[in-house]
């Protein structure tokens, strides 16, 4: 499918017994994780992330990409890596990127660790016909993601494009044209939940179109001949994994994200032991917080600090402030609403998110009356996705004049996108709950501060009311990420021969603090690494 080779082009790999890892991007910033991985006959990609980093620094709110013109600004821009071969390319006639690096003319799938944007996020650039590989989990919130996102346009649905009046266009939903979407394969490491099948099909307008979600055994968990292994770790969001790929020149074993502070820790330990088996020629480690100490607060703490603010403030509304997606701390919010005699409120995209989790298996209780989702002033739903939610959960629906009735009867989850909400609850005081990391760019603190400015005009107490949400002090928050000492137990206990940092702004530690227990190898963007 790739195009013929140039001169000028690195061929990517063909006849060549080597086993070689590029890493594209995530070398050295955190996120964006695009990493190559070739054998003799095999072609993987780990994670084909978003570099959020590195788009900020060009983009904002009232500058994007022009993606109506197709793919030609990303790659100017450096936002994809400049490997022919593998996107459903989109170049208008008088724009066309002719400064390709590396061509592949086969990719055999991607192995997904988890579904952040910063992992999974530019899926949607790469061709149709290329397989995914993950847990149900990410599956189904990739899914439900691309729903709710209006420029996603080839995750898991793969939307044709028509060109017009020089601008790309996707078919809409009501024309006649069949396909207008196709989805992309998908492979599971655990069996199709039950009841899934009626969720993949669901296409707006009422066309249906069968996803091909198989689980991975059925290639006896192979890829091209080759065993690959999936291990669940913690992490904040469900469905996280590390990967193992057995290549000709040993175990190549890749972390994604990982944690040891949630529900979920026991499993990041299980795959530490279990990847210390295979002797891994490399290890692929994440590297966000190694210069990090860690408090030594699990959620376990931030649920307990929680209930404590309820108690202490039970005649006020409380509003909570945490990622949509992570879902094992809205879970416990909403625990906490319930033991303290209020309903939890969730927007739209909360509860969509709830009920795909409960698709992929997890048992919870969306209708026993303690959850409420909320419509504003009471505007009918728009989107295909939307309607969807208020055909099964309309009756949950709550507007913001019933909640400025009793506020304090609720416990409400928003977030900075929801801040020109508060004038229409009234609200004169209450309780602001930032569950977030302290923020780290510029462009945060700007956030952070016009946060702050609507908090005071509506009269809601911000905790922590001082520090960081994560601080020794006030545990309001657990970052998803493994600390520095964590990170050398990873290391300490795999043991790999090659260690590879990524995902990391300071890969330079690695080096200074694991340079006697292993090789310690550095990755460059775009240059290969052989095994």
């Amino acid at each position: 499918m790739g195009a013929k080779t140039e001169p000028n082009l690195k061929w990517c790999r063909e006849g060549d017994t080597m086993t070689c890892i590029t890493v594209w991007d995530g070398a050295d910033c955190v996120g964006g994780n695009k990493i190559l991985l070739q054998d003799r006959d095999l072609t993987l990609w780990l994670d084909f992330g978003q570099n959020l980093s590195r788009l900020m620094e060009y983009y904002e709110e009232f500058i994007k990409p022009q993606k109506s013109r197709g793919l030609y600004e990303l790659f100017v821009m450096g936002l994809l890596p400049p490997v022919r071969g593998i996107y459903h390319e989109r170049f208008l006639e008088d724009y066309r990127f002719d400064e390709w690096q590396a061509q592949l003319e086969q990719v055999d799938g991607v192995l997904l660790s988890h579904a952040h944007l910063d992992h999974a996020g530019d899926l949607q650039y790469l061709r149709g016909d290329i397989p995914l590989i993950c847990s149900a989990e990410s599956a189904l919130l990739l899914r439900a993601l691309q729903d709710m996102g209006k420029e996603d346009s080839g995750t898991i649905l793969v939307r044709r494009f028509e060109q017009k009046n020089g601008e790309f266009q996707t078919l809409a939903w009501n024309r006649k044209e069949t396909p207008i979407a196709t989805f992309r394969s998908v492979y599971t490491v655990d069996n199709e939940p039950e009841g899934a099948q009626d969720f993949w099909t669901q296409l707006p307008e009422g066309r249906q179109e069968k996803c091909e979600v198989l689980p991975l055994w059925t290639l006896g968990g192979t890829v091209n001949g080759h065993r690959v292994r999936f291990f669940p770790v913690d992490h904040s969001i469900p469905g996280a994994g590390a990967w193992a790929v057995e290549t000709d020149a040993g175990w190549v074993v890749y972390t994604g994200d990982l944690r040891f502070r949630g529900e979920r820790r026991h499993l990041t330990e299980q795959f530490l032991q279990e990847a210390a088996k295979l002797q891994p020629v490399a290890l692929l480690i994440e590297g966000t917080r190694i210069s990090r100490t860690g408090s030594g607060y699990t959620e376990d703490d931030v649920q307990a600090r929680l209930a404590e603010l309820l108690s202490q403030h039970s005649d006020r509304l409380v509003v909570a402030n945490f990622s949509m997606t992570h879902l094992e701390r809205l879970l416990r919010v909403w625990q906490c609403a319930r033991d303290s005699g209020r309903q939890l409120v969730v927007n739209p995209k909360g509860l969509y998110l709830l009920h795909v989790w409960r698709i992929s298996g997890r048992e919870m209780p969306l209708e026993d009356g303690s959850l409420r989702l909320y419509q504003g002033v009471g505007k009918p739903p728009s989107e295909a996705w939307e309607k969807t939610l208020h055909q099964h959960y309309g009756n949950l629906c709550l507007t913001a004049q019933e909640l400025a009735r009793s506020p304090q009867d609720y416990l409400l989850c928003f977030g900075y996108f929801d801040l020109n909400e508060l004038p229409y609850l009234k609200v004169n005081d209450g309780v602001w709950i930032q569950s977030f990391s302290e923020p780290m760019t510029e462009e945060q603190r700007i956030d952070d501060a016009r946060l702050n400015r609507w908090l005071q005009r509506f009269g809601l107490i911000r905790y922590p009311t001082h520090g960081n949400a994560d601080d020794e002090s006030v545990p309001l928050h657990v970052s998803g990420h493994a600390s520095g000492e964590e990170l050398a137990h990873v290391v300490e206990t795999i043991r790999p021969r090659k260690l590879i940092p990524v995902h990391t702004q300071e890969p330079a530690v690695f080096s200074e603090r694991f340079s006697g227990i292993c090789e310690v190898v550095i990755p460059q963007a775009g240059k290969e690494m052989v095994l």
